[in-house]
């Protein structure tokens, strides 16, 4: 942030940019809700920034993200991850060909991410085995603290 209190600057990781073109449009819109929110003063997460609370959920909405509706809310822990919404993808066409276009000829200039290292702060993709699979994103430090075990399959949530 700047010292006005502007945000100038957005970082776009290389191992987004290698999930692809909806990857990096969905972590846009992302950022944009809790930008949204942040200027308008609203507190979006719970559990010290851990999950999103329903006024995330408002501003992802007007940006085009979406939770879904198959997904339990907590009351204690709140929405975890949200994903781009059929508007979204038909409204941002010629942004996602723009990026499919461009993401090929940058990711040969970046240093890629080869194997997880303990010292990177890249959050992971954990995904368990319902059908459609359940997935989140979530930091190497808190996801090395222990299993997770999805609530609805019982199944171990496994890195993508």
């Amino acid at each position: 942030m700047d010292a006005d209190g502007s945000v100038s600057g957005f970082v776009v990781s290389a191992d987004v940019l290698q999930e692809g073109p909806e990857a990096v449009l969905e972590m846009v819109l992302h950022d944009a809700a809790h930008l949204l929110n942040w200027v308008r003063g609203v507190n979006d997460t719970t559990m010290r920034g851990a999950y999103h609370n329903q006024e995330f959920l408002t501003a992802a909405d007007e940006v085009g993200l979406q939770w879904s509706e198959t997904a339990q809310r907590t009351q204690s822990r709140g929405s975890e991850n949200v994903t781009l919404t059929n508007p979204a993808l038909r409204r941002h066409r010629p942004d996602l060909a723009a990026l499919s276009d461009t993401i090929p000829l940058l990711l040969p200039h970046l240093e890629l991410p080869s194997t997880v290292r303990a010292d990177r702060v890249d959050r992971l993709t954990l995904r368990c085995k319902c059908t459609p699979a359940r997935t989140f994103r979530i930091s190497q430090t808190i996801a090395a603290k222990g299993p997770i075990v999805c609530g609805v399959c019982g199944n171990l949530f496994d890195e993508e």
